[in-house]
């Protein structure tokens, strides 16, 4: 199990194009299924379907909140059959597209939906996040974006509660 410390932001959409064209980019999507809670315990479980050309992998995750910023994170891959299986356990999903590419010593992440999801204003912009080693680390965002405003902590643009507003 490991702690992720993550920031997040809301962007203007960048040119797609440009992004996926930087060196080391990643381009992967992401179908994004959360599962019933388990009475009696503050986790979040959910799994994921992960495209990336022709790959496809299947991950399990549970995360506990430590702070607005910080939580317990474990996942791993599972297989095909078990996360069929664990679709019966489905309560909501997204689907979103994810450019990964590294940026100043960090991994940016931009995630685009191909919705707007409950009139929140995604249409022409999407999230940004970068994961850190610390909560008070520092990190640059990449001068082509356009940031408008932090995220992080606000629990209204976090994927499970945006999955749940489909």
């Amino acid at each position: 199990m490991s702690v992720e410390i993550e920031r997040k932001f809301l962007i203007q959409l960048p040119d797609l194009e440009k992004i996926a064209a930087l060196p080391g980019c990643r381009v992967r999507r992401i179908v994004q299924t959360y599962l019933e809670k388990i009475p009696g315990k503050k986790v979040q479980r959910r799994v994921r379907k992960i495209r990336e050309g022709g790959r496809v992998e299947y991950v399990f995750t549970k995360k506990e909140d430590l702070s607005g910023i910080s939580r317990l994170e474990n996942e791993w891959v599972i297989s095909k059959e078990e996360y069929d299986a664990y679709l019966t356990e489905a309560v909501s999903r997204l689907e979103k597209t994810r450019y990964a590419f590294p940026w100043a010593g960090h991994v940016m992440e931009i995630d685009v939906y191909p919705y707007e999801i409950g009139g929140d204003g995604l249409v022409g912009r999407a999230i940004l996040e970068v994961e850190l080693g610390e909560e008070g680390e520092a990190f640059e965002v990449p001068d082509f974006l356009t940031v408008e405003r932090e995220l992080t902590g606000t629990k209204e643009f976090s994927n499970s509660k945006m999955a749940k507003r489909l």
